[in-house]
């Protein structure tokens, strides 16, 4: 078991399968690690692991379908607006009533009087009693302990609202929130035919559970219906959160395919250390299967020391993530069994192919160390294509994501070779009047294409993966924290009104408060395109499409482009009666530029040509709306203003004086949201940042190994040359022109796929196309160590025959 340890061509494949095992079976840890982590937070910003909401109640077979499911916890909620009223007060509120077991996941916050210490509880308010948010206690002049009327119901008001678990999307509720029982609905009698309402069914189930409904919810779904769950949500399209799966996907292939590269370059080194080993084998008698024991089991058992080694250290780092992320998760099991079989793949298809191909050759050409025939040779690399297939499918789960990286390891494996070698050989041919250690160099490089070529695609790829991977990478974080800058806004205001704009900004000013613009906010809905119904104008009614036909639409006016928002096609509304719209609602909706809209709200009709399409980054913490339109449209009409500002959390007392000063306002504290994001952000990095040595380690692999499989062949070249007369000085100068021109060759057509891979690396990981970078430089820049490195160190003097395995 310790022989094999003694051939440093064994030591490099140990490496390259320490790392495969820990980069494969940690990815798989993280995946599954982050996607609970994920799920649980989904979790409570849903309310639920699957919501089934709809315009209506939902049908009795759905419920018994619900109510059949074992191991789950449900809950039930009717959301409506109406009118609160206490004497000759009204006040239009957003309802929501709520069945016992609300809320499954997460909090409420309630105090028990306005101003008061706010505290979580796990239910929601009794039969007869109502939960009301601070501002709307303001605009009624009420306390605690009054009660208030809805419909033919009296009702008590028992606690203020703070927040609720499943606050994220109420960024556009213009009315204050209340909370009552759903026993008390039918009482109050304010729901009936017509009523404008959404029942939500919610459900918390594991995984599996979760997916069986899914599956027998979805086909009797009605047109007013959808099922949302934590795996189709759009919170998990949250930027930080794909690329990470993406980029760590993408990222631990290439380290797998990088060892995979190591390992077939020193397996042909480490065959030739056994071919004496296997030629006195054969010629004492001994079977081909003592020999394959002896020679590939040897290696085999001494490989799973580095690969128990390689899964044990990914465990511990999961075990560590784990308790980073606060426990409360199941250690993946099945992680370390699969890291196991990546690396026997590895091995299996890499390695093991050509050891056993030498181990068919007769004793006296294992003697004579004779190549394999080129039949033989094709069979090993066809192997070594097929390999990375079954595991990409394993680290995947699917092929969907890494087929492109796949196919472009195939076009670079079988490609590079055909394309490089005409232009090797013309160097080769066009070298007769360079100097005698250039001409040698690159002799030795054209006349051994076997040798040449497959060294020279390995080195391609490494120094690609290397600048790719750290360019892309830098970029990844840089990104991210982008996303959530240190004063990110924490608090939306909505429901100011005009008067109240001068005195707000002296507030933000007094307490030193960084805010966003001020825009106006007018609701109304979209009715005409181009003069025709938009029922009739429409033709691509997709869900958001839907969405923004069955609502009304907050509208917005402003005179520059928001910093969160991007022109895509098209200018900006600069003009009276213009407008841009949001590019994905408008692909949604199938509006163009040039089309006329036309809206209907409280006062006139609000008509506007389409003159841009944007991109919105809706994960900018900034107040961002689907239609923007030109200054001064839409001062005819009745409107509010919303902004968003940053407050550091000692000043968060202050709030109280702000929702004194403006008792109409709306405030909606996004704080938690904000944590859960860096949380995430935070994690991303750290996990970027450990792939990203991972490519590096394996890239360095690749390297040491294409200098290893060349090291026999050059101490025989240096010997022959010493033979007929060669000095010190010309054997240094020909290896550093070989590398020159073997490893700046690979440098160039590295370069050349770096620039290729910037335009589709940006359009999957960052919606757009990735600078150019100095980092280009960078495989120059190895090309310049490993030259020098060769002009010093003494030549590789010719190793005495018979070395040991």
């Amino acid at each position: 078991m310790f022989k094999p340890w003694r051939s440093p061509a064994f030591r490099v494949q140990a490496l390259a399968v320490l790392v495969a095992a820990f980069a494969m079976t940690a990815m798989l840890i993280l995946r599954d690690t982050v996607d609970q982590r994920f799920n649980q937070r989904t979790a409570v910003a849903l309310g639920a692991d699957l919501i089934l909401e709809g315009s209506r109640f939902p049908k009795p077979e759905q419920r018994q379908w619900l109510a059949d499911a074992e191991g789950t916890r449900q809950a039930e909620s009717v959301t409506f607006s109406s009118v609160l009223i206490h004497d000759e007060r009204f006040l239009l509120a957003s309802i929501r009533a709520v069945s016992a077991g609300f809320p499954l996941y997460g909090e409420i916050r309630i105090s028990d009087s306005r101003f008061a210490d706010p505290y979580p509880v796990s239910h929601g308010p009794k039969p007869g009693h109502v939960w009301i948010a601070g501002t709307g206690l303001d605009r009624l002049g009420m306390q605690t302990g009054e009660f208030i009327t809805l419909g033919e119901r009296s009702l008590l008001i028992d606690k203020v609202i703070v927040q609720e678990p499943d606050q994220q999307a109420g960024f556009y509720s213009m009315n204050p929130r209340a909370l009552i029982h759903l026993d008390d609905l039918q009482d109050a009698g304010v729901l009936g035919e017509g009523s404008r309402y959404r029942h939500n069914l919610l459900v918390a189930a594991d995984d599996a559970t979760r997916q069986q409904l899914e599956d027998r919810l979805t086909p009797a779904l009605r047109p007013d219906q959808e099922l949302e769950t934590v795996a189709n949500t759009d919170l998990r399209s949250r930027g930080p959160v794909e690329q990470l799966f993406l980029w760590s996907q993408l990222a631990v292939m290439l380290v797998v395919l990088l060892c995979a590269a190591a390992i077939y370059l020193t397996s042909s080194h480490r065959a030739r250390h056994q071919q004496t080993l296997c030629a006195v084998m054969k010629t004492v008698g001994a079977s081909q299967g003592a020999i394959v024991r002896r020679l590939l089991g040897g290696d085999a058992l001494a490989l799973l020391v580095p690969a128990l080694v390689g899964i044990a250290l990914a465990a511990a780092t999961g075990l560590y993530l784990i308790a980073l992320m606060g426990g409360n998760m199941a250690f993946p099991v099945m992680a370390p069994l699969l890291g196991i079989i990546g690396p026997v793949l590895l091995w299996l298809g890499f390695a093991a192919p050509t050891l056993w191909a030498h181990l068919g050759l007769p004793a006296t050409a294992l003697l004579q160390q004779r190549e394999n025939s080129p039949g033989r040779q094709r069979w090993t690399l066809l192997i070594a294509l097929l390999t990375p297939v079954p595991i990409a499918a394993m680290m995947s789960g699917s092929l969907s994501a890494l087929w492109p990286l796949l196919l472009l390891t195939f076009a670079i494996a079988v490609g590079l070779p055909l394309l490089l070698w005409p232009l090797v050989s013309l160097l080769d041919r066009a070298s007769g009047k360079m100097p005698l250690a250039a001409r040698l160099a690159l002799r030795r490089l054209s006349r051994r294409k076997t040798t040449t070529l497959p060294l020279l695609a390995a080195l391609v790829v490494s120094l690609a993966v290397l600048a790719m991977s750290i360019q892309t990478g830098r970029q990844l974080l840089s990104d991210w924290r982008s996303t959530l800058p240190e004063n990110a806004p924490n608090y939306f205001v909505i429901n100011l009104f005009d008067q109240d704009l001068a005195p707000f900004k002296d507030w933000l000013a007094a307490h030193n408060s960084d805010s966003q613009p001020l825009y106006p906010v007018v609701r109304a809905r979209l009715t005409a395109v181009n003069g025709e119904p938009v029922r009739e104008a429409v033709t691509k009614e997709q869900d958001r499409g839907e969405r923004a036909l069955n609502r009304d639409l907050s509208l917005t006016e402003a005179d520059t482009l928001p910093d969160s928002n991007l022109m895509q096609e098209g200018r900006w509304a600069d003009r009276p009666g213009e407008v841009t719209v949001e590019s994905k609602l408008a692909e949604s909706l199938g509006l163009k530029v040039g089309d006329r809209l036309t809206f209907t709200g409280a006062a006139s009709p609000i008509k506007a040509e389409v003159v841009g399409l944007r991109d919105v980054d809706w994960e900018s913490f900034a107040p961002n709306f689907y239609f923007m339109f030109s200054p001064g449209t839409l001062e005819a009409q009745s409107r509010t203003w919303i902004t968003s500002f940053y407050l550091p959390p000692e000043k968060s007392k202050a709030l109280g004086s702000l929702v004194q000063q403006f008792p109409q306002i709306s405030l909606l504290d996004v704080n938690a949201i904000l944590a859960t994001l860096q949380e995430i952000v935070t994690q991303a990095s750290r996990a970027a940042f450990f792939v990203g040595l991972l490519l590096m380690l394996a890239a360095l692999l690749v390297l040491a190994a294409a200098l290893l499989a060349s090291a026999d062949q050059m101490r025989k070249d240096n010997h022959l040359l010493i033979v007929i007369g060669a000095r010190q000085r010309l054997l240094r100068r020909t290896a550093a022109l070989q590398a020159l021109f073997l490893i700046g060759g690979a440098a160039l057509l590295a370069n050349l796929i770096h620039f290729a891979s910037l335009f589709p690396l940006g359009q999957r990981l960052f919606d757009g196309q990735l600078p150019l970078s100095l980092w280009l430089l960078l495989p120059w820049a190895v090309t310049l160590v490993l030259v020098l490195a060769a002009q010093i160190a003494p030549p590789l003097q010719p190793a005495p025959r018979g070395g040991k395995a």
